[in-house]
């Protein structure tokens, strides 16, 4: 006995998927886009870290 992929759990294809632009793409792989966004996230947690802990 085999079992039929049809029966199968597990997903492996995604057809209504949105595909990126290129545009997109370019963004998503430019270090020198991505490392600015890396710093502006990591300041807004420490900024997060930070105001959580002030005593009123």
């Amino acid at each position: 006995m085999s079992q039929t992929n049809e029966s199968s759990p597990v997903i492996t294809k995604y057809p209504d998927a949105p595909m990126p632009t290129p545009f997109t793409r370019f963004n998503r792989h430019n270090l020198l886009i991505q490392i600015p966004k890396f710093v502006i996230m990591c300041a807004n947690i420490m900024m997060m870290v930070l105001n959580g802990h002030d005593k009123d």
